[in-house]
C-alpha cells in the first residue's frame, strides 16, 4: 500500500473516531441534535470498518463516501442560531481535514501498485 493511501486512511480513521466521540454530545447542554450525533457516530463506525477492509477488499470508495456524508452532517451547524461559535470552527477544521483525506485516498487509489 502506498504512503499516500496510508495517510488518507489514517486521516479518515481519525475523523471516524471523532465522529464516534461526537455521540457524547447528546448529553451536553449545547450538544447537536440527536439525529445528527447518532448519524455521525454510525458514519464514523462505517469509516473505521471500511478502512480496516480497504487493503484486501477495495473498500476505499466506502471510506470516501462515509467521509462525504460526515462532512454533510456537519454543515447544519452553520445555520443553527444556537450553535456555539467554537463548534463552527471545529466543524470547519474537520471538513478541511476531510477534504485532505478524500484527496489522499483518491490519489493513492489511482497510483500504480508495486509488483
Amino acid at each position: 500500500m502506498n504512503p499516500t493511501l496510508k495517510w488518507g486512511l489514517a486521516l479518515a480513521v481519525l475523523l471516524g473516531l471523532l465522529d464516534i466521540a461526537g455521540v457524547s454530545g447528546l448529553w451536553a447542554d449545547e450538544g447537536p441534535p440527536a439525529a445528527l450525533a447518532i448519524g455521525g457516530g454510525v458514519v464514523g463506525v462505517i469509516t473505521i470498518v471500511a478502512a480496516a477492509l480497504a487493503r484486501r477488499r477495495g473498500a476505499i470508495p466506502v471510506v470516501i463516501g462515509s467521509r462525504v456524508v460526515s462532512a454533510l452532517l456537519g454543515l447544519p451547524v452553520y445555520w443553527a442560531d444556537d450553535a456555539p461559535d467554537w463548534s463552527k470552527i471545529v466543524i470547519g477544521i474537520a471538513i478541511a481535514v476531510t477534504v485532505a483525506a478524500i484527496v489522499l485516498l483518491a490519489v493513492g487509489r489511482r497510483a500504480p501498485q508495486p509488483a
